[in-house]
Formats: C-alpha cells, structure tokens, sequence
C-alpha cells in the first residue's frame, strides 16, 4: 500500500499561434490503461491498523508485475455509490483515485493482494475499514517500480508503514546470499510484523505514536544514531516527502552515501489529500 497519493494532472496551456515547422513537438499525453472491475473476496488483519485485501476479477486478465514496488490505482465509491462508475477513457479522473503497491498476483485465479494503512479519515482508509467480500472497485496500472539491482551484496530499506508493502516485495526479490537491513517507523510495536526474504533480513522498528506530524522524525532519530550504511548497500527509501527528503539529505551529507546509490520515493506528504506518485525528492 502506499498512503493516498495526488492524481491531478498538471497542464500547460497552449499557445494561441500555430507552431513553425522548427518549433519542438509537445510530448504525447500518456495513454491511460483500461480500468479494471475487481471484487473484494479476503479480507485478512494483518495488525492493528494494517488490513490486507484480496480483489478479484476477470478483468485481471493480463495484469503483470514485472518489477517490485510498482503502483497501480484503485478508484473507490463515491459517497451514496455502492460502486464506483467505470472511468472513461476521455473522461474526468476520477476524484476517489489513490495509489497502492499490487503483491501477491495470482493471473491463474485473476487475483491481487493490496495492504492498506488505516491512517484515519480519507476514501481508501474510510472504504479500507469497512471491506467486506463482494465490494466493488476498478483498477488501473500497473505502472513502473524499483529495478533491483540483484548482483549488489546489501540492501538497505528505510521507511514509514505506507512504505511496508513496497519492502515486502523487494525483499522477495533478492536473492539468498544477499544481505537486506530494513528500518521502519510504524505507529506503536503492535504493527510489527515478520518480513518474509530468500536474502537475510536484519529489521529494526521504531514508534513515532498517533501524531502523524512527527513523521519521519523517530526514523530519522534512529538512523542517525545507527550510522552509515554499509559501503556496497542500495538503498529504497519511502516515507512521508518532507522527511524522505530530510533523510536523503542526511545520508549524502552526514553519513557520506553517494547520492547514485539512492532511490527516494515521497509516498505522502502532511496536509495534502492527493500527493503525486513521481516524488522522487530529486529537486
């Protein structure tokens, strides 16, 4: 799961002149996948605040992961909806739009396995709380994820709960003589849990409590105190933008890690509702 995610599209407007025959073409719009009807048939608790759903449908015919910690889109009810309305193509992007991490795919049954946070009020986390088996949402992605790069001897994955199903698949990627270190700040201890890996997992959990304003900050605490990582490590980073950003900046400056070695993802951001899925952190 990630935390919900901005879906609005920024545009230029065009110029009221004809182009000359010099002038640069715009890039083409991305082309939307077809949204996918899907069903919810498992719901299973996975801690205190973290619910795993299971959705199933014939429309997943198709639908393949290819690269850990990719994203596809879920569009959920409206208020007074028993289901969404299938998006057109041409149409307005849906306004109950968020981002999640797709796990476990089974194409011979036409599944997916989505973990949500349930972080308080919003459509994804109010519909999450509720899921019963038969519920309806429309799926769209699947889109790009994190190219592991299998050959490196250690990884190092630092992140907040949104960020958890991202690491799950990452960690199931690697191979058994690889070495993963994962540091997670999660609400309280009851939202630890065993991380499953062919490689060897070293995991460290810390609290930051209910107050979702001090995001980041308890990671933050525990990686400055645990030092730099190990020289060969990759690492995925994933948490709230301002402190991903925050943390970036403390293992390139202070802890000495080259920037190259680093992906950055901002999967939320404090006191926006829609945080774009590109926050890379890079600015």
């Amino acid at each position: 799961m990630r935390s919900p995610l901005k879906d609005t599209m920024s545009t230029t407007p065009s110029s009221p002149l004809s182009p000359s025959p010099a002038s640069t073409p715009e890039a083409a719009p991305r082309k939307r996948r077809p949204p996918r009807r899907v069903q919810v048939t498992r719901v299973q608790t996975l801690s205190p605040l973290m619910r795993r759903i299971t959705l199933q449908g014939a429309e997943l015919e198709g639908f393949e992961v290819n690269d850990p910690a990719c994203y596809m889109k879920l569009i959920f009810p409206e208020p007074g909806q028993t289901e969404p309305e299938r998006p057109l193509p041409d149409g307005p992007r849906p306004k109950s739009m968020r981002t999640y991490t797709p796990l476990a795919v089974r194409a011979g049954v036409h599944e997916v396995d989505v973990d949500f946070v349930l972080h308080g009020d919003g459509p994804a986390s109010t519909w999450a709380a509720q899921a019963q088996p038969g519920q309806v949402l429309f799926l769209m992605g699947p889109g790009p994820g994190y190219k592991v790069q299998l050959d490196a001897p250690s990884h190092f994955l630092i992140g907040d709960d949104s960020a958890l199903p991202a690491f799950e698949t990452i960690l199931a990627s690697l191979p058994a003589g690889a070495q993963a270190k994962v540091l997670v700040e999660v609400v309280d201890a009851a939202e630890e849990r065993a991380l499953q890996s062919p490689a060897k997992v070293t995991a460290q959990w810390v609290a930051r409590g209910t107050d979702n304003t001090q995001a980041g900050q308890a990671l933050e605490a525990a990686l400055r105190q645990a030092g730099a990582p190990a020289a060969d490590a990759r690492i995925y980073l994933a948490c709230e933008a301002a402190a991903m950003r925050r943390i970036r900046q403390l293992l390139i400056e202070e802890l000495g890690v080259d920037r190259s070695r680093i992906v950055g993802r901002g999967y939320w951001k404090l006191g926006t509702v829609n945080h774009p899925d590109h926050d890379y952190g890079e600015d």
